[in-house]
């Protein structure tokens, strides 16, 4: 096929191959473009499995065409010739983010985000678009079925383009060599797609979960078996809790953590609903960590709140000293002192004498505060380091440290078991992990680990249980509730769960 020329097109190399098909590079005859050109090979298909290929491969190539976002591969063409079917589309010169994660095994946090919420975004558009089929039937919201690294391309500036929205499978992927044409790769393929069941939106968020899942561990949540069946991993996504993946990389936030295993509950109901949704949970985590991250507040600012405004302008004037003290920039223009005191010369020798010593008095009091600051003194020791300075001098404001910390984080933990008895489980979680990984050395930081490790597989069981109620499987299903009663007896929604699941069991019976 090299040098052969398709429609307007001239192949110039082979990119990929697999059992539907093959994809080539090629260029435009006529005009300065590079092209991918992916073949649908039909001779090796019984004719009815041919026909419905045809019609398969053609609406898609119709829907895509109509996609136009800088996150989503553009499709050019779509033309039959010599028996098969040929779709021509944008080309992208840089790797895919399977070929990234293969050389990085891991991403860092930040690198992951900067390139996941472009892929939220132009997975957004696409499950909002408005299209017309082949019929001229009009549509809206596009389904891609078949998320996961290879198919998030990035190019030379770093941004991530989405392609093959269940089209062509090319080499390597499983999936294209189990059964004709079935789109989706196991490791990430939700529940439902799995059981072969009616999916639509949050089938993609999910795939989206397992994702993100990788990029932060550097591994899947469900590995395939040294053999290479897959059975493992689908029992995985339909039944087990991904490990956290804090396990492997202690490093990401348990906020953002929340954020995945959110997106990867068994039950689409408890994912996020939408794209933008996971989005919007994913730029407010950023906003948080931005807050949490920027530099903490000046230790002294207590102190030098007490100080009178005319006084701290007149000690930057006069001492450099306490600029750096107070952390406040000296003035331009000393002359505002003047401008608030008398104008007599004596009368300004004479304030300039009282500021100096009120301000030394000040100094002071911040160097045996800092000193005391630095050495974790306790509330006597600061009191008793106050008032041997002066006793005309007012205590200054305990300055904020990280002693007063610990009491927002008791809050913080009083809201979470609050969750945790209102069963609001996913809630709890999330401001355990917070907990745990801004106070890593607390006394109580392996027991709250433990706490949101042991919530989090009662969700797994929980969403399990749930899920099979649906698919009438109410065997499992109390299996999956009464193993969730062990884990909490005072569990409604389990107790609920497994009643109801036994009389299902018995009516079946």
């Amino acid at each position: 096929m090299i040098g052969k020329v398709i429609g307007n097109y001239q192949i110039t190399s082979e990119l990929a191959r697999g059992g539907m098909g093959t994809v080539y590079r090629a260029r435009h005859v006529n005009l300065p473009r590079e092209v991918v050109v992916k073949s649908i090979l039909l001779g090796g298909y019984e004719p009815h499995t041919q026909e419905h290929l045809k019609a398969r491969f053609w609406r898609e190539a119709y829907v895509q065409s109509q996609l136009d976002h800088p996150g989503i591969v553009r499709v050019y063409e779509f033309f039959a010739a010599e028996e098969n079917y040929y779709l021509v589309m944008e080309y992208v010169a840089g790797l895919s983010l399977r070929d990234l994660l293969e050389r990085q095994k891991a991403l860092r946090p930040v690198q992951t985000l900067q390139l996941f919420k472009q892929a939220l975004a132009a997975m957004d558009y696409a499950h909002s678009f408005s299209y017309v089929d082949e019929k001229g039937n009009s549509h809206t919201g596009i389904v891609h079925r078949d998320i996961k690294p290879a198919n998030l391309l990035i190019d030379g500036q770093g941004r991530v383009k989405i392609t093959d929205f269940g089209i062509v499978k090319v080499a390597g992927e499983k999936a294209m060599t189990q059964i004709g044409f079935n789109p989706g790769t196991v490791e990430y393929m939700s529940p439902e797609q799995i059981r072969g069941h009616e999916i639509d939106v949050r089938s993609d968020i999910y795939s989206l979960g397992v994702t993100l899942y990788e990029m932060l561990a550097g591994r899947l949540p469900f590995e395939p078996s040294e053999t290479g069946s897959d059975y493992e991993v689908k029992k995985g996504h339909i039944e087990l809790t991904p490990p956290p993946i804090t396990d492997f990389r202690p490093d990401v936030p348990g906020e953002l953590a929340a954020i995945v295993m959110r997106a990867l509950d068994k039950d689409p109901g408890g994912r996020f609903q939408t794209a933008g949704e996971f989005l919007a949970a994913i730029n407010a985590y950023e906003r948080h960590a931005e807050t949490e991250s920027s530099p903490p507040p000046n230790p002294m600012a207590g102190i030098t709140q007490r100080v009178s405004a005319a006084a701290t302008v007149a000690a930057h004037a006069e001492m450099p000293v306490a600029d750096k003290m107070a952390g406040v920039p000296a003035p331009h223009q000393p002359t505002v002192v003047a401008d608030n005191v008398s104008t007599s010369k004596a009368d300004k020798t004479g304030l300039r004498v009282l500021v100096i010593g009120a301000v030394a008095v000040i100094v002071l009091a911040l160097l045996a505060g800092v000193y005391f600051l630095l050495n974790r003194g306790g509330a006597e020791q600061s009191a008793r380091a106050d008032t041997s300075v002066t006793d005309s001098t007012p205590a200054p404001t305990p300055a904020p440290s990280i002693q007063s910390q610990p009491a927002e984080e008791d809050a913080g933990l009083k809201q979470a078991r609050a969750w945790e008895e209102s069963e609001n489980y996913r809630e709890a979680i999330a401001l355990y992990e917070s907990y745990r990984n801004k106070h890593p050395d607390a006394p109580d930081a392996q027991a709250t680990f433990e706490r949101s490790q042991s919530l989090k597989k009662l969700t797994g069981l929980l969403a399990s249980a749930d899920l099979a109620m649906k698919q009438q499987d109410y065997a499992a299903a109390q299996r999956d509730y009464e193993e969730a009663l062990r884990l909490r007896p005072d569990s409604k929604l389990a107790k609920l769960g497994a009643e109801e699941a036994r009389k299902k069991l018995a009516g079946k019976r």
